[in-house]
């Protein structure tokens, strides 16, 4: 799974980037270079589950995360930290369809602040979801590191079910409970993680049911052909929220919050953690789909491809003899 989402996301990623940027000249304005860092941000994320090859694992009242590969020779501390920043990439992607969902708010109803998005100011944007990736890995990194006690508690789990020594496997864990107290130190890298997505989900729904209620009165405001590349961003951008929120964002927190339930049980969860691979080619094929403008460039290549070499001279001359009628 991890390199079908790779491989799938360096091929559909490619092709929206590349239209995004050399074929779509009109309308979308900074709007593309938000749909080509996401793309990016995908990649990277993609790439990391490809080199890392990471996995979960739910057992009692724990989670863990780990790896069984050292790749490049990277020692148990740098593998760690790799993860740690594969996790903050997650937290990015989701940082960045909240700045998705303020363009368009602002595309609607406040289109002076679009200036934001243009020149030196965009760089606040960058800023501002590699702020929360790194501290998103910060916290995964230093709050879910193993200690002495979580030698102890997973060391035979890890022995029985992966065959692997505890000491010479990269492993990051939360274990619910220390006797009959809380791990504090888990809990509040859970709580920080919680509120990060949180906040990112908050701009979301807000942005989102603003410019679902106050739409049409907008839109009736546009030309035509305004009004129907909003309507398909919308569209595009509402299935782009859900499609992660069901893939990625419920499963993370399930698999986060199941071990505070303390239930006896062994249970490997990468069935669950392949569809994070996969969810960066998704999300490039749902832009394609939805916005209009895409399958107008797919067919005007396909029929260019088609034509014959002769057809398209013959073409040529009868636009350049259009624009000046004295050759």
């Amino acid at each position: 799974m991890g390199e079908l989402g790779f491989f799938s996301n360096a091929f559909f990623g490619f092709i929206l980037v590349y239209l995004t940027l050399f074929h779509i000249k009109r309308q979308f304005g900074s709007y593309k270079y938000l749909l080509v860092n996401f793309q990016l941000v995908g990649f990277c994320f993609a790439s990391c589950e490809y080199l890392f090859h990471t996995f979960l694992h739910l057992y009692n009242a724990s989670l863990i995360y780990f790896s069984l590969s050292h790749p490049l020779g990277f020692s148990n501390l740098t593998m760690e930290w790799m993860m740690a920043v594969y996790t903050g990439l997650y937290s990015s992607t989701i940082c960045l369809l909240a700045i998705q969902s303020i363009y368009r708010y602002w595309a609607l109803f406040d289109t002076p602040k679009l200036e934001y998005f243009n020149g030196i100011y965009y760089f606040i944007w960058v800023g501002y979801y590699t702020f929360f990736g790194i501290l998103w890995s910060l916290t995964v990194g230093y709050f879910f590191a193993m200690d002495e006690f979580s030698m102890e508690y997973l060391s035979k789990e890890i022995s029985l079910r992966y065959e692997r020594n505890i000491t010479d496997t990269p492993i990051l864990d939360l274990i619910a409970y220390q006797g009959n107290d809380f791990r504090w130190k888990n809990l509040t890298g859970a709580l920080m993680m919680t509120d990060i997505s949180t906040f990112q989900y908050t701009i979301i729904i807000v942005c989102g049911y603003n410019m679902y209620h106050g739409m049409q009165t907008k839109l009736s405001l546009l030309s035509a052909q305004h009004r129907r590349l909003h309507r398909q961003f919308f569209r595009a951008l509402t299935i782009q929220v859900v499609s992660p929120t069901i893939i990625l964002f419920c499963p993370v927190f399930f698999m986060i919050y199941v071990p505070f339930a303390d239930l006896e049980m062994s249970f490997p969860s990468c069935i669950i953690q392949s569809g994070f691979t996969v969810y960066p080619a998704l999300d490039s094929v749902i832009m394609m789909c939805c916005v209009s403008e895409y399958f107008r460039i797919f067919k005007k290549l396909f029929v260019s491809m088609k034509q014959p070499k002769s057809s398209q001279d013959d073409s040529e001359k009868k636009r350049i003899q259009m624009v000046n009628p004295k050759i």
